[in-house]
């Protein structure tokens, strides 16, 4: 298993594709954990720069001693063929490849005339509203991961905010808010948020919790992860379903379903939809 980025994301990613890899083994006893090989590719020093420097060598100690290999200030050059190719000169196999080193808005942004700053995301200001070179453009918005927000707290990157869930949900309220204020006459109000702490986990029953110079370490961190997110799903029917689920796993473990079709995609489509002989 190779996964690229070592942002929240990609630990997340990491730390379930470890824990699922554990659960597996119980159900094939001619495997052993000394057949999966767990690889983290990141191209910083460090690893989730959203957590204090003490907090991320946490992380790196917890990952080692469950059988990882953290590459940091290094490079993916190359996986063709699942033959990965690092900037160190390192070379191994890998049968699975994820990619979370960072996302780009999306392309369909280049087919319109709308102005752009210098990744591709939309142009925005505070308000949302979309930014001309003779300043707001009449009933153009925008938001989420496709938008460059600017983040009036001074704490994201390069002075937007960062392209997560938690921003685009909380943008989305604001711009339809703003869309129907601005219909009755009404100035739109700018988008702040405060981010109150960061929280990810690192497997089943293991997570990190970091909010100012307070962490939080192991399960406990896990359980406000899991809590926390649970609690963003909408409607309740929802939540009930996902927080049952989860309880149900706990007691009876992770429901196993085969996955063949992941190396043969085409078979059965071949198969059914070819003319009768």
């Amino acid at each position: 298993f190779t996964v690229v980025g070592g942002g929240f994301a990609g630990i997340e990613v990491f730390g379930e594709l470890r824990s699922l890899a554990s659960g597996l083994l119980r159900y094939y006893p001619t495997l052993t954990f000394d057949d999966t090989k767990f690889h983290l590719i990141e191209a910083m020093g460090r690893i989730m720069p959203e957590v204090s420097l003490k907090s991320s060598h946490w992380v790196l100690k917890n990952l080692a001693q469950r059988g990882a290999e953290v590459h940091l200030d290094t490079q993916l050059k190359s996986a063709v063929g699942g033959h990965m190719e690092l900037s160190t000169g390192e070379t191994f196999e890998s049968d699975l490849l994820v990619w979370t080193a960072g996302v780009m808005a999306n392309p369909m942004l280049k087919m319109t005339d709308l102005p752009t700053e210098e990744r591709g995301r939309l142009r925005v200001g505070a308000d949302l509203r979309v930014i001309g070179e003779d300043g707001p453009i009449e009933g153009a918005w925008g938001s989420g991961d496709v938008s460059a927000v600017p983040d009036l707290t001074g704490k994201g990157i390069g002075g937007y905010c960062v392209p997560n869930a938690q921003h685009a949900v909380r943008q989305g309220k604001l711009l339809a808010k703003n869309i129907v204020g601005v219909l009755r006459g009404d100035a739109p109000a700018e988008y702040r948020h405060e981010n109150l702490g960061s929280v990810a986990t690192l497997g089943l029953g293991e997570g990190i919790f970091q909010s100012g110079k307070i962490a939080i370490k192991g399960a406990p961190a896990w359980l406000m992860h899991r809590g926390y997110h649970g609690l963003a799903i909408p409607m309740w029917e929802r939540k009930i379903r996902v927080f049952t689920n989860w309880i149900l796993n706990f007691f009876l473990r992770r429901d196993i379903v085969s996955i063949e079709a992941r190396e043969t995609p085409r078979e059965a489509f071949a198969e059914y939809a070819a003319r009768p002989k």
